[in-house]
């Protein structure tokens, strides 16, 4: 009978791992965990998805925002959690990219700690806009301006924000405009100050920008995505002045690392179903994210795997030091 013991030990172990349960998963509730607050892009894009899924699955998803250290304290959760499918990150690119190179207070590892399920979002851009009263109207005048007034401009970056951050700062830089970084704890703050005339230029998502635009108070000069935006096909990318710029937000679903295939492409499917539905698309488009296409598990894994490597170049032009 001892000897048995261990044997029988070994098959109660397999009994109860995620890849046996993986067969009839899911029968719980579904924590998604979003390491933003409510009512921004990554929330309203989570809570989205998490309605669709939430009939697709058969049980509950069931948004929770775990907010702090830009991202960290959320991604931190989902990296130790069990990975049985039960609890997933609607990631953000901070969390997974900038935050490597800014922060020195990460828990957890980027690179080794999550499994990919599926891209619900490649391109989430900020937009460069500036006071209504600077005579500028293009990335080319803003570099021409600075150059011909040294010292005069500064810019408003969103310190919470990895990527509105290193867009700020990697424009001054390749345009040699010379403008001082501002940083702000507040996008509404920000925004206040640019319309007052105490910052000449900021960096933003669009939509809280897009009432000041609509009133005239700011305009719109660029946009940081590599391509011109659907929903803002107008607007010229800051590329087609500084060719090679391209610094773009995106999100994706991630599991615990070891999560099992079977979960995963689950989720997958779900996520292809969401993007299917021009309504869905649409919504997105309006809040100032979009999708090329959701892929497959490994393609959504290659393409964050390339965002970590791009941003590694970016950290050194910037010579970024994690704080």
């Amino acid at each position: 009978m001892r000897k048995l013991l261990p044997a029988m030990l070994a098959i109660a172990i397999v009994g109860v791992s995620p890849i046996a349960r993986a067969q009839d998963w899911p029968k719980a509730p579904i924590k998604l965990i979003v390491p933003v607050g409510p009512g921004l892009a990554t929330d309203l894009t989570a809570r989205m998805f998490a309605d669709e899924a939430s009939n697709g699955l058969g049980v509950g998803v069931v948004v929770e925002n775990i907010t702090g250290g830009s991202g960290v304290l959320g991604a931190q959760t989902v990296a130790r959690a069990v990975p049985d499918g039960y609890t997933l990150l609607f990631a953000n690119s901070s969390g997974l990219t900038s935050n490597m190179y800014l922060l020195d207070s990460i828990n957890y590892n980027p690179l080794k700690d999550f499994a990919a399920l599926a891209m619900v979002a490649d391109s989430s851009p900020f937009v460069v806009s500036v006071n209504k009263d600077l005579p500028v109207n293009s990335i080319a005048e803003l570099i021409a301006y600075g150059k011909a007034h040294p010292g005069e401009l500064s810019i408003g970056i969103d310190a919470t924000s990895g990527f509105g951050l290193v867009t700020g700062r990697l424009l001054n830089k390749r345009g040699a405009i010379g403008m001082t970084e501002v940083p702000y704890r507040a996008t509404p703050q920000m925004l206040q100050d640019a319309v007052a005339g105490r910052i000449q230029v900021v960096i933003s998502v669009p939509i809280p920008i897009k009432p000041f635009i609509d009133s005239g108070q700011l305009r719109m000069l660029a946009i940081s995505s590599k391509q011109r935006f659907p929903g803002l096909a107008t607007l010229p990318t800051i590329a087609e002045t500084l060719p090679g710029f391209d610094v773009d937000g995106w999100f994706a679903i991630m599991a615990p690392a070891g999560a099992p295939p079977a979960i995963l492409d689950r989720v997958n499917k779900e996520v292809v179903k969401f993007l299917d539905r021009q309504e869905a698309r649409n919504r997105l488009v309006g809040m100032g994210v979009m999708l090329s296409r959701p892929g497959t598990p490994q393609s959504a894994a290659a393409f964050v795997r390339g965002q970590q490597e791009a941003w590694a170049g970016i950290a050194r032009e910037l010579d970024l030091k994690p704080q």
